[in-house]
C-alpha cells in the first residue's frame, strides 16, 4: 500500500487521485475514485472536470493538510457528505451536518410522486412535512412546483436550523413555516388541515440498528433512524391523528423500509384509510400512500 501523502513532497492532482483510489480501495471504502475526486475538488474548490483539466496542478502544504484530515475522517467511516458538508438530492445541493439524516435517493421517489400529486390542483395548497431534517422534501417540491405553502415539523432544534439554512439557500423561506415539535408526544401540533402530508420517519426497528453500516450506525442521528421500538410508531401516530390533519381530498406519502409496506398499510386501513404502494427502481415497495375514504 502506498504511504500517505508527505507534506514535503510535491503532490499533483493526478498523483493524489491515483494514490487516494488505491488507499480507499485497500480500506474498503465505497466508490474510492469518486470519493478522492470529491475530496480533492472540495480542497481546491473546483469541479471534478476541472481536476482533469488541471491534473498537473500541485497542492500547497495547507491544501494537503486539509486533504489528509478529510481522508482520516473517511477511513474512520464518517460519511463523505458530512465531511464535505453537503449532499445532492433531486438535482439540488443541501447542507448537511451530523444533526440531520443524509438525504437518500429512495426519498426522491417520494418527492417525484408528491410533485405529481400537487400538480393536480389548480390553486396553491398547504402541505406538511413530518420530521423534516434537512428540509429536502419540501424544498425539492418547491423547486419543481412553486407556490405550495409548507409547514415542517422537527423535534431537533439543530436540525430545524439546518432546514432553515437550506430553505434560505434555495429561496424557499417565504413558503415554509418551521415548527419545533415532537410529533410523537406533543398533543398540540398544528391547527390547520393539509392537502399533502409527507413523512420519511425513523422506521428502522431498534433491534436492527446494531447491524447497520458503520457510516449510518455511528454517525447519523439516532432519532432519525429509529423510534427505539419496532419502527412503526410514527405511522401509528399519523394514522391516529390523520383526520385532524388531512383535507378530505388530501393524501399522505410515506417512505417505508424494505419489507414494511404491508404492516404500514394495515395500520392505516384498520383506521379507515385507503392505501396504495409505490415501488422504487428495484421494484421494492418504497412509498405507502394513504387517503381518507370519500
Amino acid at each position: 500500500m502506498r504511504k500517505a501523502p508527505e507534506l514535503e513532497r510535491i503532490w499533483t492532482v493526478m498523483d493524489l487521485l491515483r494514490w487516494g483510489t488505491d488507499y480507499f480501495t485497500a480500506k474498503d471504502i465505497d466508490s474510492p475514485r469518486l470519493t478522492m475526486e470529491l475530496m480533492v475538488g472540495a480542497v481546491l474548490q473546483c469541479t471534478r472536470l476541472q481536476l482533469y483539466t488541471n491534473f498537473e496542478q500541485p497542492l500547497s502544504k495547507d491544501e494537503l493538510t486539509a486533504l489528509r484530515h478529510m481522508i482520516e475522517r473517511r477511513v474512520k467511516r464518517e460519511p463523505l457528505q458530512y465531511i464535505l458538508g453537503h449532499a445532492d438530492f433531486y438535482g439540488l445541493s443541501f447542507d448537511v451536518t451530523p444533526d440531520v439524516l443524509i438525504p437518500r435517493p429512495e426519498t426522491e421517489i417520494l418527492v417525484e410522486r408528491a410533485v405529481r400529486f400537487l400538480k393536480t390542483f389548480d390553486a396553491p395548497v398547504h402541505a406538511l412535512d413530518i420530521g423534516t431534517g434537512t428540509g429536502c422534501i419540501p424544498i425539492a417540491c418547491l423547486k419543481y412546483h412553486p407556490g405550495t405553502q409548507w409547514t415542517v415539523l422537527e423535534k431537533s432544534a439543530a436540525a430545524l436550523d439546518i432546514a432553515r439554512r437550506n430553505a434560505e439557500r434555495h429561496g424557499a423561506l417565504s413558503n415554509i413555516e418551521f415548527v419545533h415539535k415532537d410529533f410523537l408526544n406533543d398533543s398540540s401540533l398544528v391547527t390547520r388541515h393539509f392537502t399533502l402530508i409527507c413523512m420519511n420517519p425513523p422506521y428502522i426497528p431498534s433491534s436492527e440498528v446494531p447491524t447497520l453500516q458503520a457510516e449510518v450506525r455511528d454517525f447519523e442521528p439516532h432519532m432519525a433512524l429509529t423510534d427505539d421500538g419496532d419502527g412503526t410508531a410514527f405511522f401509528v401516530r399519523l394514522a391516529e391523528i390523520g383526520r385532524e390533519l388531512l383535507e378530505p381530498t388530501g393524501r399522505c406519502f410515506m417512505e417505508v423500509a424494505q419489507g414494511q409496506s404491508e404492516v404500514v398499510q394495515k395500520i392505516f386501513t384498520a383506521r379507515g384509510y385507503e392505501t396504495s404502494v409505490i415501488l422504487d427502481l428495484a421494484s421494492i415497495p418504497r412509498i405507502v400512500t394513504a387517503n381518507l375514504f370519500s
